[in-house]
């Protein structure tokens, strides 16, 4: 194979990749959706169940989260409300000491260990079957527990994710391309649920059974392999749009590039303690999935870097391929421009985004190749 030839190959060969993760994979996914559903079975139940909210010096958030949960549609005596403290250095616990008469209980631990941790050990104090994970600055829609509870009249049910929508969406452009970028999921999120095999949750809300949970390492993503390993179990992870739960995005760029830096990191950090996960002779959907969903999509950044250098090398051979570079090279300055003004407006959102996303995911892989861990958390408030 000649020169050109071979990196031609590259060329095509990434282009190839990137359009299966975004476009082909959700395309087979629907379709498969569509004629292989489960049938799982709903209905208005309401065993207690346990809700684990997670803090971190959240004294702005946390008082108005609490009355929030206070408040939802279900049974107030089939509800313990646990706040596990990750050695809040605020007035975060003195705040949630306020509630007790209401029942809501504090675990307060001295150090910050990370929210995998926190969970773990506020799971084992738990008192019912059913938990009930949320974060300390989403509010829940009123009927969201009974929406998200509902699913568990099925016994082949593990997990339930709840719908994450995002408010003050026009605030920038950071905070507008994550919307955008949401919806898309939410497409993929459905048609995944719809196989009982819903490749990892919202951490702002989501339930599991507490006889399915494993506890996790530190520096593992609680809220993307604790649903992968109730699947591993035989059990289905479904997905409950009518569970509503309201969170602001992030607003600074640079938050939520680490964010997105950090998610990578400890989700291949996460993938390498259960290789079985990604085996298709063990779980050939699962697998498929979460190649197709996550490995493959955290990995788009190298194949833009594979186009855009074969594209500068074949200059001189492929001018349709130099025209491709420099349009990238373009949209990165654009990019830059607009953060730099702060510019709002969806027609930017999709490509800022990416940009963001994939430059972040390139770092993430470079971190987990490094033996980087990611344990300790901060919330991003605004």
């Amino acid at each position: 194979m000649s020169h050109s030839r071979y990196l031609s190959a590259v060329f095509w060969f990434c282009f190839l990749l990137t359009g299966y993760v975004y476009f082909l994979y959700p395309i087979i996914l629907t379709r498969l959706s569509r004629f292989a559903a489960r049938n799982y079975t709903k209905s208005r139940i309401t065993p207690p169940i346990s809700i684990i909210i997670s803090a971190y010096n959240e004294e702005r958030s946390i008082a108005r989260k609490i009355e929030n949960t206070l408040s939802l549609d279900y049974p107030p005596e089939l509800v313990e409300i646990i706040v596990g403290s990750d050695g809040s250095k605020d007035r975060t616990e003195e705040i949630v000491k306020s509630y007790r008469k209401q029942g809501v209980r504090l675990l307060a631990f001295p150090e910050n260990r990370g929210k995998t941790v926190v969970q773990n050990d506020c799971v084992r104090e738990a008192s019912h079957e059913i938990i009930v994970f949320m974060d300390a600055a989403s509010m829940c829609e009123r009927g969201a527990l009974r929406k998200l509870v509902s699913n568990f009249a099925d016994s082949r049910v593990g997990a339930v994710a709840g719908r994450v929508v995002f408010t003050r969406l026009e605030k920038n452009l950071t905070a507008e391309s994550q919307g955008v970028y949401w919806s898309y999921e939410q497409i993929l999120k459905k048609a995944e649920g719809s196989l009982g095999s819903l490749v990892g949750v919202d951490g702002p809300l989501y339930a599991i059974r507490k006889s399915l949970y494993n506890s996790l390492d530190s520096d593992m993503m609680s809220d993307f392999i604790s649903p992968l390993l109730v699947i591993r179990s035989g059990h289905g992870v479904v997905y409950e749009p009518e569970a509503v739960t309201y969170e602001d995005p992030t607003a600074r760029t640079g938050d939520e590039f680490n964010t997105r830096r950090r998610i990578v990191t400890r989700g291949f950090t996460s993938l390498a303690r259960y290789p079985e996960l990604i085996n298709p002779a063990r779980m050939p959907l699962l697998a498929w999935q979460i190649f197709s969903h996550k490995i493959l999509r955290w990995m788009v950044g190298f194949y833009y870097l594979g186009m855009l250098v074969s594209s500068l090398l074949l200059a001189t051979r492929r001018f349709f391929l130099l025209a491709f570079g420099s349009l990238f090279a373009i949209l990165c300055l654009s990019i830059y421009a607009l953060r730099v003004q702060d510019v709002a407006g969806r027609w930017y959102a999709i490509p800022y985004y990416f940009v963001l996303v994939n430059l972040a995911s390139v770092l993430g892989v470079i971190d987990y190749l490094r033996g980087r861990k990611v344990i300790s958390w901060k919330p991003v408030r605004q």
